[in-house]
């Protein structure tokens, strides 16, 4: 009876060892990047460690974040987008503020124009000092001793003869 049970057993273990695979006998098992054994024997060098690779710390699954240094490096490049964020912020408040400004201006200036025009149509016309309304122009022979005319700006014609 008790050779029918360690049958089985020892057929189990002996297709369990099969199955398995072996360990490398000259394997570290404390060394995290060659649990296997995958370097070639006799070039195994126990203080070689792969280079790391950028970015990459101890941020459990966040690349970069548990490195201190990348840390920093983060929380400045953070830094300095606010300042730029903040600047641009402030840029555009200025511009719009002058743009505001010139509106304004312009807005007085057209109003300013506005009332001169207006001024001036209310104002009649009167000949400058010297000169008497008169819609005829001098003569070439007048120019010659001395006639002008001119014209005001609202159509009246003046001269002095």
């Amino acid at each position: 009876m008790q050779t029918s049970r360690i049958a089985p057993l020892s057929i189990f273990t002996l297709a369990l060892l099969l199955t398995a695979g072996c360990t490398p006998i000259n394997a570290d098992p404390y060394d995290p990047y060659d649990p296997y054994g995958s370097y070639p024997p006799g070039r195994y060098d126990p203080y070689s460690r792969p280079a790391p690779q950028p970015g990459y710390g101890y941020g459990g699954g966040y690349p970069g974040y548990g490195d201190p240094y990348r840390r920093d490096q983060i929380r400045r490049e953070h830094r300095e987008l606010d300042r730029e964020r903040e600047r641009l912020e402030d840029e555009r408040e200025d511009l719009e503020r002058y743009r505001r400004e010139e509106e304004r201006r312009q807005r007085e200036e057209e109003r300013r124009q506005r009332e001169q025009l207006e001024r001036e149509r209310r104002r009649p016309e009167v000949c400058p000092p010297g000169f008497s309304p008169s819609e005829q122009k001098c003569s070439p022979e007048e120019r010659q001793r001395g006639c002008k005319d001119i014209r005001l700006p609202g159509g009246l014609g003046c001269v002095r003869r």
